[in-house]
């Protein structure tokens, strides 16, 4: 049901290794050269660090067998992973908004020159992580989430980078504070969208890009479906899409009734990457339709 290749897992281990190490660089560099924007990016890095390995976590947990308990396996491990990685960011962002405020109102002297040397090693290592996860977050919403942890990592320390040249070269203390500020609103920014997509699904909603009466139209259109009611599509995690629908048909033999049921759950895998239908066959629309969509046949 749901695939990890065994070089997304190299990859997501390398880049735990990478934003544990980086964390330790910024958050030492920061408090000797006395920058919060080394700080704040730190603790993004730290908060990574602990939103990757579950990540990781997850790409194994989904790959455990169906049982009695759980018949659709552990698909949806990867839905809660994301959801809590995006809602950590959202807190780190935050935090670090509040600090940065707290140091505006109160600017400290800042060691430009060493910023500038620690945000130059953030920014190529953060990169480097990135860019070993930026293949597999296209399809997967876990990996999306770890991705994106790591694309803000990587844009804070450009902002670092940048801000350490300007205190080293002008003594600009106060970009310091003002950056870590930039740093929050990114981090909400950019963790926000993970958040209402795992809320989405979490909720059983429909999948996005689908139409659920573009489907029921669909299925409506093939030789011998004279109405499709009780019509539910969900996602079951960003890969594995699942349907559900009463379809009447007229009374015919099983094995006629068969064909046009495999036809059907052919095309929608096809047309709508819906992998997981289950349809029901009816000689008549059932008594407690109560529909959510309900089309008739026409002509």
């Amino acid at each position: 049901m749901h695939e990890h290749k065994p070089s997304s897992a190299r990859n997501l281990i390398l880049a735990v290794f990478l934003n544990g190490a980086i964390f330790l660089v910024e958050f030492v560099g920061g408090i000797l050269t006395n920058s919060l924007a080394l700080i704040s990016d730190s603790l993004h890095n730290l908060s990574d660090f602990f939103a990757l390995i579950l990540s990781y976590a997850a790409s194994r947990i989904v790959l455990w067998k169906s049982n009695s308990e759980k018949s659709y396996g552990y698909v949806r491990v990867e839905i809660f992973v994301a959801f809590i990685n995006a809602m950590t960011l959202v807190l780190v962002g935050l935090f670090v908004i509040y600090e940065g405020i707290q140091r505006f109102l109160a600017p400290v002297e800042v060691a430009g020159g060493w910023m500038l040397i620690v945000g130059i090693v953030g920014f190529a290592v953060n990169t480097a992580a990135t860019l070993l996860l930026k293949g597999e977050s296209h399809h997967d919403l876990n990996m999306k989430s770890a991705y994106l942890h790591l694309l803000s990592d990587a844009f804070e320390s450009l902002g670092v980078v940048v801000v350490a040249v300007f205190i080293a070269w002008k003594n600009w203390r106060i970009l310091d504070p003002l950056i870590s500020i930039a740093i929050g609103l990114f981090i909400i920014r950019s963790a926000w969208s993970i958040v209402a997509e795992t809320v989405h699904l979490l909720t059983e909603g429909t999948p996005r890009g689908i139409d659920l009466r573009e489907v029921a139209s669909f299925i409506q259109s093939f030789p011998g479906v004279e109405n499709v009611h009780h019509l539910h599509i969900w996602g079951l995690s960003s890969t594995v899409r699942a349907l559900s629908a009463h379809v009447v048909v007229p009374d015919q033999m099983i094995s006629t009734g068969n064909r046009i049921s495999m036809q059907i759950e052919h095309e929608l895998s096809e047309r709508f990457g819906i992998n997981h239908p289950t349809i029901q066959l009816e000689s008549k629309v059932c008594a407690e339709q109560g529909t959510i969509v309900d089309v008739h046949h026409v002509g």
